[in-house]
């Protein structure tokens, strides 16, 4: 039998695929190539190693063309990641100071600061142990517990000065303020891990989203516990200076600077005492009306739980990454060429927008489907528009 040729039963001629979709990168034509990561391989490790494979590519091909990163998965991630980190050193810094105008005294804010370091360090060395990375949740858990840590040691630090003012030497000082707060001090911190602490044990997703948060903040308030009960007190018997005193005593110094520091401090300190007269006064109030204030706390209470059913829930709440994309739909069996033109159309109209820091275009797809088009939307960064995706 004579075989049966292709040429027999059809035309064969050599010439391209058909063109099934094209792609515009702030309105000029490339090819999108896209590179997913492998499960459980890490985000931003993948896109730094792209970003070198990139650079050594255009190296290679200068004369034909240039390869162009248009989205970086990790992006989202570094800038979340970066917000917290800067968190946790405005909450460090509003921590001290909110501590130095309380306690009046540098050598006392000192002391107690020094929680803050020996915590947050403390806990990366128990995150390592329990092979933590530094992510967003974890940093999220230190800065929450940045307001937390110092608490232990204010209440050992004041309890001490409480001693020196009754005329014992540092060290005994020391020791028995101490001692007198030891079990206050850590009702108070197993209090803290009571709540947090199941929340790194929950199962599921969730469990996932949360293990590292709930056990960081364990991990830095035991450091800080430990820290309130054995640092404070020994800086405090060999670093004690003089007893506070009232404020309102001291004397300016001569340093300029130092004089309006004691100056502020005197005026919040005449501040701090309005607002003591004024609780004394709503205290006795209170105190006058013990029905009025327990049937109100109720009422509150009941209305609170009302209230909950009308608040929306979600598994997690909208994010701003500044990147979104738009979906364009035309009747089936349009042309690629006519999508093409309407595609393009709204792209420019979109690129227009001062928000907008660059658009990648995808007319047609894979599928055959030429009535389709996607537009991935870059926006500038959160801080220089008013716009949220």
């Amino acid at each position: 039998a004579n075989p049966v040729k292709i040429g027999d039963v059809a035309d064969v001629t050599d010439s391209l695929e058909d063109e099934t979709s094209r792609t515009y990168v702030n309105g000029k034509a490339g090819v999108l190539l896209q590179v997913y990561r492998q499960s459980g391989a890490n985000t931003v490790a993948v896109a730094d190693n792209i970003k070198k494979r990139i650079g050594l590519i255009n190296e290679e091909i200068k004369s034909q063309g240039s390869l162009k990163l248009v989205q970086d998965g990790a992006k989202p991630i570094r800038a979340n990641v970066f917000d917290v980190q800067e968190t946790i050193v405005i909450g460090i810094i509003l921590t001290i100071i909110v501590v130095f105008f309380f306690l009046a005294s540098m050598r006392s804010t000192f002391i107690t600061s020094l929680a803050l370091p020996n915590s947050l360090l403390g806990a990366f060395i128990l995150m390592a142990i329990a092979g933590f990375s530094i992510n967003i949740m974890s940093l999220l858990a230190l800065s929450l517990a940045v307001g937390l840590l110092v608490d232990d040691a204010i209440v050992v630090r004041e309890n001490i000065f409480r001693h020196l003012e009754m005329g014992k030497s540092p060290k005994r000082a020391s020791i028995e303020g101490t001692k007198e707060v030891l079990l206050a001090v850590v009702a108070t911190t197993m209090t803290v891990i009571a709540v947090f602490g199941p929340i790194g044990f929950l199962s599921g997703v969730v469990g996932q989203f949360f293990k590292e948060f709930g056990l960081t903040i364990c991990f830095a308030m035991m450091i800080s516990m430990v820290d309130a009960i054995t640092m404070a007190p020994m800086m405090s018997a060999y670093f004690a200076g003089k007893a506070h005193g009232s404020i309102q005593d001291r004397e300016l110094p001569k340093n300029k600077f130092l004089a309006w520091i004691d100056n502020v401090l005197k005026k919040f300190d005449r501040f701090q005492s309005k607002l003591e007269d004024i609780y004394v006064k709503v205290l006795e109030w209170t105190m006058r009306k013990p029905k009025t204030v327990l049937i109100t706390a109720v009422l509150i209470f009941v209305a609170s739980i009302f209230v909950t059913k009308y608040i929306p829930k979600t598994f997690l709440p909208a994010q701003d990454n500044g990147e979104f994309m738009v979906g364009l739909d035309l009747p089936p069996g349009t042309s690629l060429e006519r999508m093409d033109v309407v595609a393009k159309e709204i792209d420019g109209l979109i690129r227009q927008q001062k928000e907008v820091f660059q658009t990648v275009l995808s007319v047609g797809n894979a599928s055959g489907e030429s009535n389709k088009a996607n537009i991935f939307i870059e926006m500038v960064p959160s801080k220089q528009r008013d716009l949220n995706t």
